[in-house]
């Protein structure tokens, strides 16, 4: 890809990375996840069910069939040369066989999970800016959101898939007791993990001013896409951004 080539890529399709969760370098599936930096540490974010391959409710293995848990995640990395990829392979347990991930604290009732990367040889890391969730949009019902992932591992020559639906519920209101809001789109497995963005352009609501607001494009960084919570309606769980903020700031005391 050339330098012509690379600037038309969007840059949340440069955040988006496939995953293959695996165990004795067999391939159980596939995910999606995105990087975030927190001093001077890179993580990966995606859900807890992604690196368990347990139901986070019941704690129940996704694969009953076979019993199979992952041990270790493929990463699909970007390297310095923007359309080439490199694919590293991070642990998910110590050597004591201690899971590396780190969790919420109130653990896997939050289905988010930050892996520390340490597998990143000529890998170039995009991270995700965890300051879009500050943009001044107010996200309301109704708005579109983007689910940037890969479903069923579907990809464009490794660039992630756009699907996009709607705000389902309104996102100050915790659904279910829990910090989720819900959207209504086509999503599949194998996006779990996926960002979720809401970008606007021309005018809409802001914090700031009363009224209208016209600009260009605007986007808005939602949270991490989970699943649906009902198949046949195809309602799918985000959960917010500040389970990042509560997940990195616990793994700054957990590592010092």
């Amino acid at each position: 890809m050339n330098n012509e080539e690379a600037r038309k890529i969007d840059l949340l399709s440069v955040v988006s990375l496939y995953l293959e969760p695996q165990v004795n370098n067999n391939i159980l599936g596939s995910a999606t996840g995105f990087v975030v930096q927190y001093g001077q540490m890179p993580y990966l974010i995606t859900n807890w069910h992604v690196v368990s391959g347990r139901n986070p409710n019941s704690g129940k293995l996704l694969s009953p069939e076979t019993g199979a848990t992952p041990d270790s995640i493929r990463i699909f990395h970007h390297t310095a040369k923007l359309g080439e990829w490199i694919i590293t392979s991070e642990a998910l347990y110590d050597s004591d066989g201690n899971p590396r991930w780190i969790e919420h604290k109130l653990g896997r009732k939050i289905d988010v999970v930050a892996l520390p990367l340490s597998e990143l040889d000529k890998v170039k890391l995009y991270p995700l800016d965890l300051r879009l969730a500050e943009s001044k949009i107010i996200p309301q019902p109704g708005m579109p959101a983007s689910i940037i992932g890969y479903p069923f591992g579907l990809s464009n020559f490794l660039w992630p898939i756009w699907k996009t639906g709607h705000i389902a519920s309104d996102p100050d209101v915790d659904f279910d007791g829990c910090p989720i809001f819900l959207i209504d789109a086509t999503t599949r497995s194998g996006m779990s993990g996926s960002p979720v963005v809401l970008r606007l352009t021309h005018t809409y609501y802001s914090n700031n001013v009363q009224g209208l607001v016209s600009e260009g494009v605007t986007t808005k960084f939602l949270g991490v896409y989970s699943g649906r919570i009902h198949n046949e309606a195809e309602i799918g769980k985000v959960w917010k951004p500040k389970v990042i903020s509560e997940i990195l700031t616990g793994a700054k005391y957990r590592l010092t």
